[in-house]
């Protein structure tokens, strides 16, 4: 070791950049960024011993946070023997001459006067009577580092209270077996030396153990079998591209489709990730198949989804936390809903797949994150704002509080670029276009312009303390309706363009529905007020004609029209489309009944006798778009049995609003008409449910047996009601498990109609509230 010591150096910065952290840093930086233990000599023990040529120290915040932020603090420095007269304690203070030392105190003297001087500056300006008006949270720039807690290792983010954040790991291996990377500036085991070694041998049997421990499952084998051709995927994949990809960014086009030309080159040799990929994107794609396949592949679709979800949820979780986990899991999500498999709960393993995300860091924009290719940088940002979509969307569904905020984090929305702009092994920085200009990520920049507005609305409304104020709920849904008609202009404005990218009728429709719910369901509860408090009207209007936009079916195969995507989602998804259906379609019931109820004493049109073959009357023309709303519903959830919906309620339930209506045209009992309807739905229902499993599995379904059928069980599952241990008031399951089961009998002839009628979970009046999802809580793909 020679005579030389470091010089000692006084900065507000550990290197070129700004400082990141939000505790006072008591080592030096040198030391820190070897991963050393720091004496706190000035200059330190080890920066000594490895003779570095400077040691710094960054001075408290408490200096710094009174510093305008523009001013940039001059580095102040002393000579080797300035040092080591410092850390003598029989020497003077500075070790220089008495004229040195003295201007030294007058500089110290200086410098505190100017420090008191802007601590009454200060003083005055908080005691101002007016002070300067605090500007509201803005979009981080990500030009502008900002001091961040928590740090990434190994991809992953880790937060302040991470005990990776105080332990330092490699103090105790010694200066030869560490070394600092240049590139990610942490320390870590140099791979030359022969610790390392002996690591990876140890980590390598680790894995061997674990991988002992794990029972390899064999879906993935299994599935291969349920493959469609490739003529019929290459169908599936183009119906999800040209929906649902142009909304929800999840996959990268170009490299998808890079990995799904390769897969058909050799099937057995795809990684289970690419095939599992490939099999969600067909599992959307089903639901805007027409081909006579369809019904086959329905019911191919669970089990693909079965697949997914154990190859995701199997151990060794830790490899699935990347880029293609993360695709897997929204796409799972996404699937669930469009294929009506458990669709009604994704709100539940979506809090799963936010939390994933935020342990990835996607929270963070990737400007905090150190070096990172702009491809990757470009999909973190498409997968979060993804992620948020999908989180507000099914905390709408469910009607819980979505369980994050703007504050919790920072990533900028999407760039406005087409994905032939964005490679993978590109290393230029994007030229975003324009916001006028629409491109494959426009949509999604839509959604999260307005996604803090959405999460405040549905956090509001879904709050246990429900405390939303008329006035607060105005001013919400006023600024909700201006954002959202102007992007929905901007929308429109590009459908039937000739661009390659354009978007086309379902993608506006769908950004529409998405949008438009949250501002029915803001003033919904103010709608049923209206009622009985004039003050509400406003509520009472805008909920009707957001329902009425909502119900409107872009076609309309009941009137001759050519079946179309949206239709096609209409017939087939739950999920979203439920909540929108449900919400808008029970607000233009309430009100049809409620003015037939009122103007009874003034309709003109004479008494009709109403039989189940006969025509409805003419109804009043104001009222006619109701009406219509309430024929198509019937329809389309027709169409739903038709299509493999293993739940009737929604069919009977529009049979029996239909009968009620007509009934009170024509001056009948409602009673008795709802009776005839909701007894001939019933019967319907059971047909139609025939028919959809004949038409999935080849064979007739045989109910005269007794249960269970076709050698399978299926009950609603061991504990399915064992949450309350308060028995359920309608008996469901007998001793076999079964339900509603007479040997040889129609199960629909001896039913209590007169007591399911009176089960207020089937009031088709609804009373003040107007509302049935009591009656439609256990979701469309729920058995009966």
């Amino acid at each position: 070791m020679g005579d030389k010591l470091p010089e000692l150096h006084h900065a507000d910065a550990d290197g070129t950049g700004p400082v990141r952290r939000r505790r006072p840093a008591l080592s030096c930086v040198e030391c820190r960024k070897r991963k050393v233990k720091c004496d706190r000599a000035r200059p330190c023990g080890p920066c000594t011993r490895i003779q570095s040529p400077t040691c710094t120290y960054r001075p408290h915040p408490w200096n710094n946070e009174r510093e305008s932020p523009t001013r940039r603090p001059r580095p102040v420095a002393a000579t080797s023997s300035e040092a080591s007269a410092r850390n003598d304690p029989n020497s003077p203070v500075s070790g220089l001459s008495n004229d040195s030392q003295i201007d030294l105190e007058k500089k110290d003297e200086t410098i505190q006067q100017l420090v008191d001087r802007v601590r009454q500056l200060e003083s005055t300006l908080g005691s101002s009577s007016n002070p300067l008006p605090l500007e509201p949270d803005s979009r981080v720039d990500p030009n502008i580092h900002q001091s961040t807690a928590g740090h990434f290792v190994k991809s992953k983010f880790y937060g302040e209270s991470h005990w990776i954040n105080v332990l330092e790991p490699y103090d105790a291996l010694g200066n030869s077996n560490v070394t600092v990377n240049t590139s990610t500036n942490r320390t870590e085991v140099n791979k030359d030396s022969e610790l390392y070694v002996t690591i990876a041998e140890c980590k390598r049997i680790a894995r061997a153990i674990k991988a002992s421990r794990i029972m390899q499952p064999s879906i993935l084998a299994d599935v291969q079998a349920y493959i469609p051709s490739r003529h019929i995927c290459d169908q599936l994949v183009q119906g999800y591209f040209r929906t649902f990809e142009g909304v929800f960014r999840i996959l990268h086009v170009p490299s998808f489709m890079k990995e799904y030309q390769t897969f058909w080159t050799d099937p057995a040799a795809a990684a289970p990730s690419v095939l599992l990929k490939i099999l969600l994107v067909c599992a959307i794609g089903v639901v805007f198949y027409n081909g006579p396949e369809q019904p086959r592949l329905r019911a191919d679709c669970t089990k693909w989804l079965q697949a997914a979800e154990s190859w995701l949820s199997a151990p060794h979780a830790k490899s699935r936390f990347n880029m293609a986990g993360t695709q897997i899991n929204i796409l799972i999500l996404l699937a669930r809903e469009v294929c009506a498999v458990d669709g009604d709960l994704v709100w539940v393993p979506g809090g799963r797949l936010l939390r994933g995300a935020m342990h990835l860091g996607l929270h963070r924009d990737p400007s905090h994150i150190g070096k990172m290719s702009v491809f990757h940088a470009e999909m973190r940002r498409r997968l979060w704002a993804t992620i948020l979509e999908m989180t507000v969307q099914s905390s709408l569904d469910m009607g819980m509080p979505p369980m994050i905020s703007p504050d919790d984090y920072d990533t900028l929305p999407p760039s406005n670029v087409n994905d032939e702009e964005l490679t993978e092994v590109g290393t230029v920085p994007l030229q975003p276009k324009p916001l006028k200009e629409f491109t494959q990520c426009s949509m999604q920049i839509a959604f999260y312009e307005t996604l803090p507005l959405r999460l405040e609305i549905c956090r509001l409304i879904n709050s246990l303390r429900f405390t939303l104020s008329y006035d607060e709920a105005l001013k919400l849904g006023a600024e909700m309706l201006a954002s959202c008609r102007e992007k929905l202009i901007f929308l429109q404005s590009f459908v039937g363009s000739s661009s390659p990218h354009a978007p086309n009728i379902f993608q506006v429709k769908l950004f529409d529905t998405l949008t438009r719910r949250f501002f029915l369901c803001l003033h919904r509860p103010f709608y049923v007020r209206s009622a009985h408090d004039p003050k509400f009207y406003y509520s009472r209007k805008v909920c009707l004609d957001a329902s009425l936009m909502i119900a409107r079916p872009t076609a309309n195969p009941a009137e001759g029209d050519e079946e179309d995507d949206w239709a096609r989602l209409t017939y087939r998804c739950v999920g979203f489309i439920k909540s929108c259906f449900l919400h808008s379609l029970s607000t233009i019931y309430f009100e049809l009944t409620s003015r037939l109820e009122d103007d009874q004493d003034t309709l003109l049109t004479a008494p009709i006798a109403i039989s189940p073959a006969a025509s409805h009357p003419q109804v009043p023309l104001e009222l006619q778009p109701y009406y219509n709303a309430l024929v198509f519903a019937r329809f389309a959830t027709e169409k739903r049995l038709r299509n493999g919906d293993a739940n009737g309620k929604g069919y009977i339930w529009f049979c029996a609003a239909l009968a009620r209506v007509d009934a009170l045209l024509a001056r009948n009992d409602p009673a008795l008409a709802v009776l005839a309807a909701s007894k001939k739905g019933v019967h319907d229902t059971a047909v139609l449910m025939k028919e959809a499993y004949f038409a999935e599995f080849g064979e007739n379904i045989d109910f005269s047996q007794p249960y269970p059928f076709a050698g399978k069980d299926h009950g609603r599952g061991e504990g399915a009601d064992d949450v309350t241990g308060i028995p359920r008031s309608v008996e469901e399951h007998n001793e076999h498990g079964g339900s509603f089961e007479r040997d040889g009998a129609d199960f629909t002839q001896d039913m209590d109609w007169e007591r399911l009628m009176r089960d207020e979970s089937l009031d088709i009046g609804w009373g003040d509230v107007g509302d049935p999802q009591g009656w439609f809580g256990w979701g469309w793909d729920a058995p009966m």
